[in-house]
């Protein structure tokens, strides 16, 4: 898999592209979960119609592609803000395990207000984007806004500078993202704007690690 490191000020995160066996295992594990049904919407945050509780098949996804990430952001030296200290009181032999895994189905005009996760490490996986964020922003309920005001179907991260300014990283989100990945500290936080005009969901998987003893 491709990894790319992203520096806003303070709070580092990877930015990776999924190689297609971890995509296809993926819709595989999302066509079992529409066949078990489990709803996961009562756990989050999000004004979205539709989540569902997720299985890791043998571990499959958490040891693939997990593990590693975490190896990658705590040894490369160039992220040093790991958010789990050395010293952290966990027992002897605690565990990281992916204990939250789930896949949202976002339609037109559901959002995601910004929130933070719980455990240490958490994810988010974009498999379909029915839309382009150039495009939405041509919308006509947009036309007197500042296309740069303008944040229609876009996923955005907020951090505080060190001047203790409040400041945003956005993705414009589009068909070419399909397959990307962001792996960040929990308590990042994050938000999901709205789309207009297309019937078809947007699909994205979110998961997180927590350290159990």
């Amino acid at each position: 898999m491709e990894v790319k490191k992203i520096y806003p000020p303070s709070i580092p995160f990877l930015q990776v592209k999924l190689d297609k066996i971890i995509i296809d295992y993926l819709w595989n594990i999302i066509d079992i979960a529409k066949s078990n049904n489990i709803n996961f919407n009562r756990k989050l945050a999000g004004n979205i119609s539709e989540s569902l509780l997720l299985e890791d098949k043998n571990s499959y996804f958490y040891k693939s592609v997990c593990l590693p990430l975490v190896k990658y952001f705590r040894d490369n030296k160039s992220l040093e803000n790991d958010p789990v200290s050395q010293n952290t009181l966990l027992g002897s032999n605690p565990k990281l395990l992916l204990n939250q895994f789930w896949v949202n189905y976002q339609y037109q005009t559901e959002f995601n207000p910004y929130h933070d996760h719980s455990g240490v490490y958490s994810f988010a996986i974009w498999m379909k984007i029915p839309y382009s964020c150039s495009d939405q922003k041509k919308l006509p309920q947009f036309c007197n806004i500042k296309e740069s005001n303008i944040k229609v179907g876009s996923f955005e991260f907020e951090y505080t500078d060190i001047l203790g300014s409040i400041r945003q990283l956005t993705y414009d989100l589009s068909p070419k993202y399909e397959g990307y990945m962001v792996f960040f500290p929990a308590k990042l936080r994050h938000c999901v704007y709205p789309f207009y005009e297309r019937e078809e969901p947007r699909i994205s998987i979110a998961g997180n690690l927590s350290y159990l003893p």
